[in-house]
């Protein structure tokens, strides 16, 4: 038996809807009393910051330490290039160029084409590969 003592059971339907409630309320704390970056975006509880200096980016982080019961880490680009969820975001002199990212790791498997599941679930997989290129590149030809 576990009895758990703090945050919603990972799988939970209202895990996702929670998280982005409570994050939601630590924001409003936070961009109550300190000025927003230039550039904020958040998906759940992955945010994606662009700041003048790596010490705005660390004032940002302390403060949500300060006002939240969770960790949270930095990555800074390298290269003019970071990874954010499945975005590859990468800094250019007009707009940063935005392109599908797969981890190293990611073997590239996914629902073999000759398996017995039916076909609806094979064209879906192929349309998900699609829509998630055209959606995620920023230029036809990374597309």
């Amino acid at each position: 038996m576990y009895r758990q003592k703090d945050g919603v059971a990972m799988g939970s339907p209202l895990g996702v809807l929670l998280a982005n409630f409570y994050m939601g309320e630590v924001e409003e704390r936070i961009f109550s009393q300190h000025k927003c970056p230039r550039t904020y975006g958040r998906y759940i509880d992955d945010i994606f910051v662009q700041a003048d200096s790596e010490d705005e980016v660390e004032a940002l982080r302390q403060q949500f330490l300060r006002y939240s019961t969770l960790n949270f880490t930095v990555e800074y680009s390298s290269n003019d290039r970071l990874p954010f969820l499945d975005v590859l975001v990468t800094k250019t002199n007009q707009k940063p160029a935005t392109t599908v990212y797969t981890k190293a790791t990611n073997l590239g498997l996914c629902l073999n084409g000759d398996s017995e599941c039916p076909a609806r679930f094979k064209t879906t997989t192929v349309k998900a590969f699609i829509g998630r290129a055209l959606s995620h590149c920023s230029t036809w030809q990374d597309t």
